[in-house]
């Protein structure tokens, strides 16, 4: 988007005092305080899923950005080429340090409080979604979540696919006659974490985390769905989440799997620190049996493997970028740590 696409702002009850660019939109200094403006091309029923959860938080006193309506009371704006923008409530402060021990632990605590609020009332369309999926056989309930963008995918299935995409990928790199430094160098490691893979594949299938997910759906259970180091601000009043297009009802966990595995990735894999995250968590909300075997299954999937592969298979292949290299290099170097770090838990 570019300033001009700021016109939107006109059909909205806003006087703008200053504009400046930010994370691929528009932060705005207005007469009710900052707000954001970004570009919008998802679906109407997944945006009115996380408006109400963004609702639900405010009403209990949980800081978090908010949709804004427009002066017709729409959540998405149109400019006059049809394309869509919607406006939020934002804050200034600054994006958690992954250096920081503080504002880690914090991160962990404010996530924690953050799953401890986010179940949602009884309200007949959701009550008529966990019924469907309890109801239903396999075939049937993934049909039903098609439909239904805010339920997610259960842990055994998207692990089943995940290990299916990387046979493909590696399939499609042995037909390449010239191959580039980065699939050479894939194709080596391959073995090691495929055989990773299709071992929590089947580990995953004999555990519980299908019953879970069907459990979460009932009770109603939110995930922020991107919980990471630039979705969580902290300023003078503590710690606020932003950016929840991705909430959907699933197993909370996977928030904190997400925002583990990145910073262990980013400390290399400090064992200690690893300990320290997960018992802040426990601090605020105990987990059960059934979570932390979710846990621990996610955690010894090679999962930044998988999406190095997705990056790769989905992007042009004439031209691989040298970062991507590094990554695969800097994954195989922190491979044993990681691994020493999965037994542990076990």
């Amino acid at each position: 988007m570019n300033e001009k696409d700021l016109v939107i702002l006109e059909q909205y009850d806003l006087h703008v005092q200053s504009t400046r660019r930010g994370r691929g939109s528009f932060l705005c200094d207005t007469d009710r305080g900052l707000v954001q403006v970004t570009e919008f091309s998802g679906s109407q029923e997944r945006l009115f899923f996380q408006n109400r959860v963004l609702f639900f938080l405010t009403e209990r006193g949980i800081r978090c950005d908010l949709l804004l309506e427009n002066t017709e009371g729409n959540l998405v704006t149109s400019d006059r080429y049809g394309n869509g923008y919607v406006v939020k409530k934002w804050f200034s402060g600054r994006e958690c340090d992954t250096k920081s021990r503080e504002d880690i632990v914090g991160a962990v605590h404010y996530l924690a409080r953050l799953h401890n609020v986010l179940r949602l009332p009884e309200i007949q369309e959701f009550q008529m979604a966990a019924a469907q999926t309890d109801e239903a056989d396999p075939a049937e309930e993934k049909k039903i979540r098609k439909n239904l963008e805010y339920i997610a995918e259960p842990l055994d299935e998207e692990i089943e696919r995940h290990t299916k995409e990387l046979k493909k990928v590696r399939n499609f790199m042995r037909t390449r006659k010239k191959k580039t430094a980065f699939e050479s160098r894939f194709l080596e490691l391959y073995p090691e974490f495929m055989a990773q893979a299709e071992e929590v594949t089947r580990r995953v299938c004999v555990s519980s985390s299908h019953a879970l997910h069907r459990q979460c759906i009932r009770e109603r259970r939110v995930c922020h769905g991107d919980y990471s180091q630039h979705n969580l601000f902290f300023d003078r009043e503590g710690a606020v989440a932003v950016n929840f297009a991705r909430c959907c009802f699933d197993v909370q966990i996977s928030d904190f799997y997400q925002f583990f595995r990145k910073i262990m990735e980013k400390q290399g894999w400090n064992q200690k620190l690893g300990m320290e995250m997960i018992h802040a968590y426990q601090e605020v909300r105990p987990l059960g049996d059934a979570e932390f075997e979710n846990f621990c299954i996610r955690l010894a999937y090679p999962e930044k493997f998988w999406k190095l592969a997705n990056h790769y298979f989905n992007s042009r292949k004439t031209w691989i970028p040298e970062k991507s290299l590094q990554k695969l290099e800097i994954l195989d170097m922190q491979e044993k740590k990681r691994r020493e770090f999965v037994k542990f838990l076990h």
